[in-house]
This record gives structure tokens, sequence and C-alpha cells, in this order.
């Protein structure tokens, strides 16, 4: 965030291009089952299954030789995949919503869960919240307003999301509630993040700005 005293120590960029926070920043299941009988003398009594596929009651009569296991049926018994485009939209709002509480409460923001060590423009944000705490006091709102995200189709590795946020006019509050710093809004920009599948999950990687909405 720019401010009427300059940037944060802790984080320098271009004024073109300088924003407080880098931008940009998961489904059922079934089963069933079947069993066939031979050689009986007669048919034995039908069985109920639950939901597993298991018989509710005792089996009587002789139900012979099970018949193999459909595989449907077992590719269902697991839990489904994850759909990729909803685990990467997660991490995004996961690190808009760090920033703004770690803004709030007056502390450094920890996005090691949702953005890759290298991304500067995280490093950013992450300054800004340093700055807050550094002068011991909070921001009074959230200063981020995020419009709504979306997500283009993912890559096998790669997926990119793209947002509009907004500055909130910010005050900076000590721990009595009063004013220490006011920082002004700032307009709307449109923002463009890339992210890339870790083996952790996936994670911000890069993020570009534009000089206004999309």
């Amino acid at each position: 965030m720019r401010t009427d005293s300059g940037p944060p120590r802790h984080a320098r960029c271009l004024p073109a291009r300088c924003l407080l926070a880098a931008i940009v920043l998961t489904v059922a299941a079934g089963c069933g089952g079947s069993a066939a009988t031979t050689g009986a003398p007669a048919p034995p009594r039908a069985q109920s299954f639950g939901p597993a596929g298991q018989p509710d009651g005792p089996v009587t009569g002789d139900p012979g030789p099970a018949g193999p296991v459909s595989p449907a049926a077992a590719t269902l018994s697991g839990p489904p995949p994850a759909d990729p485009a909803r685990t990467a939209l997660a991490t995004v709002r996961a690190y808009f919503t760090e920033i703004n509480t770690a803004s709030r409460e007056g502390r450094v923001a920890d996005v090691s869960l949702t953005a890759m060590p290298g991304c500067q423009t995280c490093m950013l944000d992450v300054g800004v919240t340093r700055g807050f705490h550094d002068q011991g006091g909070h921001a009074d709102v959230d200063p981020l307003a995020v419009g709504p995200v979306v997500m283009d189709p993912p890559g096998e590795r790669t997926a990119t999301a793209r947002a509009t946020v907004a500055i909130r006019a910010v005050r900076l509050l000590d721990a009595a509630g009063n004013t220490v710093r006011t920082y002004p809004a700032q307009p709307a920009r449109a923002a463009t993040a890339t992210l890339v599948l870790s083996t952790a999950g996936w994670r911000i990687q890069n993020v570009l700005y534009t000089t206004g909405p999309s």
C-alpha cells in the first residue's frame, strides 16, 4: 500500500505496479455390489445390503461363489479426487484472508501455505503487515476489498486466477484504539495470478497487475 509517508521500509516497488496485496490470490461418492448363487437346491433368501455392499443380516441357504467386484464399485469405494480448480481457488481465497486478518490483528502474515517462497509480490504484502506490526498497530478494517476470483481451466500443474482488488482507506490503530496513521484508498486494479502445483498443493507463484479493473 502506498501511504502518505511513503512505502513501508520492508516493501518497495514501482508506483505503477505497487498494490497493498498481491492479488491472488475444493466431490461425490457411491457404491454398490452384487452376488450370484449357483448350484443351490433352493434360491437363498434375499439380503439387504448396507452402504458398503455388506449384508445387513445373517445369510441363509447356500449363496454359492461370489461374483466379481464391479470396477465401478471398486473405484467409488475410495475418496473421489479433488477438483483442481476448486483447490486452486481455495488457495487464492485463503491468501487474501490471511493478509486481511494479519492486518487487523497487527501481526506479520504467514503465507507459507498459499504462496511460493519466491513470490516477490506476496512478499510485498507480507512486508505491509510487518510494517503495521512494527508500528505496534493494527488496521481498523480489512485493507483488501476483493472482487470475485475467477479461475481459468487449470492445466496439469499450473493454474491462473483473475480478480479485481481495491484498497480501502485504513486507519492504523494502537492497542488503545488511537489512530497512529492513516492510509488513503486506492482504486481497483485487475490482477492475474499464476499458481503451480507443488508437492504440498497449489501455491501462488507470481502476480501481474494492470492499471485498471478488468
